[in-house]
């Protein structure tokens, strides 16, 4: 999945997802909060998949939701050895969520990115994202159905249906604290013209991207085995959510390991492996 859009919208939905495992036998009390986030990721993600050089990241984000549902967020994001501007993409976002239901709801929403000039990013050929999600809490579990319309110079749809189950592991120090674990599953299917405008990027001699300082031995040479405009799966993946909670804060870390549709191949196929460290306030 994209990462900073999942880590977005995850800051702004932290009260009502995170703080309602405490005590399930008291209804969450809508109201409006403001969440403060900061991220960093062993290198970015883009739907499982990854640029050629590795690219580690922090990602720093203010986000408002109002009690009506509503939402606001904005967030930088920065490549830590790409080198260059200080900001290496922004993000604003928007959107609106609501139950319909006690165990199912619906979320829509958009957000703008700015990328830096040249940037290494394999989305950077995407600065609108328009998103439509739908969740449905089985109580063995919950399942998502999220699609994404992203357009820029390019455009691109996208598909993502997961199933994931939020565990309390009780407290650690006192019983104002808890740990939490969710596992998860995801499958995610989508056109590549995103890819395409990356290899093009890529391989421009009159305005190259930048190269990597820290060059690694992985030869990821990108090719596409089909047409970037139909739709086929991209990526599968497992998702792993550890965190310690507490009434304002939590801290997260999460693990994902993703493999790549068969269509979309390289030198080397290997799956994935993602770690990022999180760090989230709530007011």
């Amino acid at each position: 999945m994209k990462s900073w859009i999942i880590l977005l919208v995850s800051a702004v939905l932290f009260s009502g997802n995170t703080y309602a495992q405490r005590d399930s036998t008291q209804e969450d009390e809508k109201r409006t909060t403001l969440t403060l986030a900061g991220i960093y990721g062993n290198n970015a993600n883009y739907y499982g998949q990854t640029a050629e050089q590795k690219l580690p990241y922090v990602l720093t984000n203010a986000s408002l939701r109002l009690k009506s549902g509503f939402y606001f967020s904005a967030g930088s994001y920065k490549l830590i050895n790409a080198g260059g501007p200080a900001i290496s993409e922004l993000d604003l976002s928007a959107g609106f969520e609501a139950d319909i239901s006690k165990n199912f709801n619906a979320a829509f929403g958009y957000s703008r990115s700015i990328f830096a000039q040249n940037s290494p990013l394999l989305g950077a050929a995407n600065e609108n994202t328009l998103s439509a999600s739908l969740a449905y809490d089985l109580n063995i579990f919950k399942t998502g159905l999220n699609t994404y319309y992203a357009f820029g110079t390019q455009r691109d749809l996208f598909m993502s249906f997961s199933a994931s189950k939020a565990l309390n592991l009780g407290s650690l120090f006192s019983k104002n604290d808890f740990i939490s674990f969710e596992p998860g599953l995801e499958v995610v299917g989508g056109t590549l013209h995103y890819l395409e405008e990356y290899i093009v990027r890529r391989d421009r001699p009159l305005n190259p991207m930048p190269i990597d300082p820290y060059p690694t031995s992985r030869e990821l040479s990108y090719r596409i085995t089909r047409d970037a405009s139909s739709f086929d799966m991209i990526s599968y993946n497992m998702n792993f959510l550890l965190g310690y909670n507490r009434s304002n804060y939590l801290i997260e870390t999460g693990w994902q390991i993703s493999a790549l549709g068969k269509n979309v191949s390289e030198s080397k196929q290997k799956a994935r492996s993602f770690f990022n460290l999180s760090l989230y306030y709530q007011f």
